[in-house]
């Protein structure tokens, strides 16, 4: 082989991290994650108790804020997880005459476990049951007070699939239910059920290090960035 081709040889293997492809190729479930993560909530215009049963116009914006996560493995191929987010999001209120603009979070954990079925040694289907949690907080807009501080919480179930992709790349895909995914316009009950839709890629440059991203779309859509310590 010429010297070209070992230089190219060795540039690929570097940039897809072969020495780390005995720790990338583990598709277990311990792991700590954390980092940036920015969302979008539907239907808050028809929400009553942000419109004040239907006496305001408001629209609502996406924001960003953080995210923390992990889960821990134990008898044969079970494991429990959690998860938390919290994003600001941008309210503007109108009473028809003036337009003020303010703002409130919203908070969303879960916490469950799982079982996950080896396929092969490069791809793995799991599946989730989880007890979920959801609540608007802190909503401030100017000359205005909205009662519109509601939480909820519910069941949820998630199916997916993950997959090593290359040594140090995976890919995972999942479809979940939320009982409390969607915001409600009229009725007594806040938040209402949801499916939502997700993809998310890892990028080991360590054997127990990885760079993640994730997209979620739903009533309520999030979309993150961050750092996964696997152990």
């Amino acid at each position: 082989m010429s010297t070209r081709n070992n230089m190219l040889a060795l540039a690929v293997a570097v940039a897809l991290g072969a020495p780390t492809a005995a720790g990338a190729q583990d598709l277990g479930f311990n792991y700590i994650e954390g980092g940036f993560i920015a969302g979008f909530v539907n239907d808050v215009e028809e929400s009553d108790a942000f419109t004040n049963n239907g006496a305001l116009d408001v629209e609502s914006d996406a924001g960003g804020g953080a995210f923390i996560g992990g889960a821990w493995e134990f008898w044969d191929n079970m494991h429990l997880f959690g998860e938390y987010a919290m994003t600001g999001q941008e309210l503007e209120v109108s009473d028809g005459v003036d337009d003020f603009e303010g703002d409130y979070d919203v908070v969303r954990w879960r916490l469950g476990v799982g079982y996950a079925y080896p396929f092969s040694p490069t791809m793995s289907f799991y599946g989730r049951l989880s007890f979920d949690g959801i609540e608007f907080k802190d909503v401030k807009v100017p000359g205005f007070d909205l009662d519109a501080d509601v939480d909820d919480t519910g069941f949820g179930g998630e199916i997916g699939m993950l997959w090593a992709a290359t040594p140090t790349l995976q890919l995972q895909g999942h479809a979940r239910y939320t009982s409390v995914g969607e915001v409600v316009g009229e009725g007594s009950d806040a938040f209402d059920a949801d499916i939502l839709l997700a993809l998310n890629g890892r990028w080991y440059f360590r054997p127990d290090m990885a760079l993640v991203t994730g997209y979620e779309l739903g009533k309520i859509t999030f979309w993150n960035v961050g750092l996964r310590f696997a152990f």
